[in-house]
């Protein structure tokens, strides 16, 4: 794996963990339980996801990220909260955040997997981030507008 490679992988991880963090944070805020269960899960698979690019990285000699962009994940945090406490509906204002979220985590996927020698590694998450957004889609239908 190349050098680029590498920090390609470690761009990505640090995207994952960001968002795995959101989902702490929305499954902490969050007043329905069976909303949170899904959070929580949705949080669990991000940290797999995050785990195993990191094993790549590793095993290819290179040091892996641990942690979310501190600036970046700091600002998506606070517009998330301004959200929700400007909203009528909270929960549901986690879950459109979220849905957000995901749809642009699969889509920086998609074009990784579309323009990178890696594409085996990012072609095997992107099942699981397919129904990661299928479940906040799901959840932000079955609650109306």
């Amino acid at each position: 794996m190349e050098r680029s490679s590498i920090r390609v992988l470690n761009a990505l991880i640090r995207r994952v963990i960001g968002d795995r963090d959101l989902y702490q944070q929305a499954a902490r805020g969050v007043r329905e339980p069976g909303l949170r269960v899904i959070l929580e899960e949705s949080a669990d698979a991000l940290t797999g996801i995050a785990a195993d690019l990191q094993r790549e990285v590793g095993a290819a000699g290179g040091r892996a990220a641990q942690a979310a962009n501190a600036g970046v994940s700091g600002v998506r945090r606070t517009v998330m909260e301004a959200s929700v406490r400007l909203s009528s509906d909270p929960d549901m204002s986690y879950v459109r955040s979220l849905e957000h979220m995901e749809r642009r985590l699969l889509g920086a996927f998609l074009k990784l997997e579309a323009t990178s020698a890696d594409r085996a590694l990012v072609s095997r998450h992107i099942a699981r981030l397919r129904l990661l957004h299928l479940d906040m889609t799901s959840v932000g239908r079955a609650a109306g507008p």
